[in-house]
C-alpha cells in the first residue's frame, strides 16, 4: 500500500460579503451553524432608507386612488386627458420607485448563497463593513459535496485506477 497526505476539499467554500456598506446591525449566525440558501445571515443598518420606503409607499398609495378616480372619471368623458394622463404617469412612477427602494433594501441582508455551514464568522456585530477586498462578514462551506485531494509521486500512478479500495484516515477526528 502506499501512505499519502491529503487535503479535504469541498466545490463549494465561498467567502461572503456585503453588497452595501453600514453598520453591522445584527449576526443572525456563528460559527458552525447549518444555514440554508436564501436564510438570512445578518443585516446592514440601512441608514433611515426603511423609513423613506414607508413614506413613499403612502405616496404611492395616494397616487393609485387618484389614478383609479381619473380613470373612472374619464372613462365616463369627464375631465381632461391630460388629467388622467398625469394621474396615471404619477402612479407608475411612484409604483416603480417602491419597486428599486425595495431591491435596495434588499441588498442590506446578506443571505446564504447555498445550503451549507459557516465555516467563519469574520465581522462582530456592530462593525462598519464595505463592499470590496478585505470585508469577507462569513465563509459558508457545502460539506454534501467533498473530495480529498492528494499528490500521488509519479512512479504510482500507473497503479491507481477507478475504483480502486482507498483508506482514509483522520488523525485529528481519532479515527
Amino acid at each position: 500500500y502506499l501512505e499519502l497526505q491529503g487535503n479535504v476539499k469541498t466545490k463549494q467554500n465561498v467567502l461572503i460579503y456585503p453588497e452595501m456598506p453600514g453598520t453591522l446591525e445584527k449576526v443572525l449566525v456563528k460559527e458552525g451553524q447549518k444555514v440554508y440558501k436564501g436564510q438570512v445571515l445578518a443585516r446592514i443598518d440601512d441608514g433611515g432608507m426603511s423609513n423613506q420606503l414607508a413614506q413613499l409607499e403612502a405616496n404611492a398609495a395616494l397616487a393609485e386612488t387618484t389614478y383609479q378616480r381619473q380613470k373612472r372619471l374619464w372613462d365616463q368623458q369627464i375631465g381632461s386627458e391630460i388629467q388622467y394622463l398625469q394621474a396615471k404617469t404619477n402612479y407608475l412612477a411612484t409604483k416603480n420607485s417602491v419597486e428599486q427602494l425595495n431591491k435596495q433594501l434588499g441588498k442590506f441582508q446578506i443571505t446564504a448563497p447555498f445550503d451549507g455551514i459557516i465555516d467563519n464568522v469574520f465581522k462582530d456585530q456592530g462593525t462598519v463593513v464595505a463592499p470590496g477586498p478585505g470585508a469577507e462578514v462569513f465563509r459558508i462551506v457545502n460539506l454534501d459535496n467533498m473530495f480529498i485531494e492528494a499528490d500521488v509521486p509519479e512512479s504510482y500512478v500507473t497503479s491507481i485506477t477507478i475504483d480502486k479500495a482507498v483508506e482514509i484516515q483522520f488523525p485529528v477526528l481519532g479515527t
